[in-house]
């Protein structure tokens, strides 16, 4: 009974913490999307305005381009809130349409299997999330705090 138990136990954590499988067409077009967000995310870093929109462009566009109804369902507010990232819009506007199309995205990585290339992160002191290249950043990379470039974690 008590092996019962234990093996009950395991499962129900185990499946806590499995994500969803997608197929391989599907993983090479989100992580597309992801590939084009990390342009977007070192213009943002480095804050050039017109590569922060140019590349808010490609990352949509690349949502676009995502043939699963269901997670093209979940980026398509992404997908417009990144079509109104501005070059001539202030930085604070564009910092939080960029935080609202980063937290679904990780959303997407955290419900799909992805890899683990890809993680979010959170600044405690400006409140906003981004996804970041863990594989070439292992260092914080903040796009939205130009005083303080390294604060904040990656989310569990």
């Amino acid at each position: 009974m008590r092996a019962l138990i234990l093996l009950f136990s395991l499962l129900v954590a185990n499946s806590a913490f499995s994500k969803d499988a997608v197929d391989e067409k599907t993983k090479a077009e989100v992580l597309k999307v992801l590939e084009a967000n990390e342009a977007l995310h070192s213009s943002f870093f480095r804050y050039n305005a017109k590569k922060v929109e140019a590349n808010a462009i490609k990352t949509s566009d690349a949502i676009s381009k995502i043939s699963n109804k269901e997670i093209k369902k979940l980026l398509e507010n992404s997908s417009k809130m990144l079509k109104s990232i501005k070059s001539d819009a202030d930085r604070e506007a564009n910092n939080v349409s960029y935080h609202q199309a980063s937290m679904a995205l990780i959303y997407v990585i955290n419900k799909y299997d992805l890899g683990k290339k890809y993680s979010g992160y959170r600044c405690p002191m400006v409140k906003k999330k981004w996804v970041q290249n863990t594989e070439k950043m292992a260092k914080v990379y903040n796009p939205y705090a130009p005083g303080m470039p390294h604060c904040g974690g990656k989310l569990k």
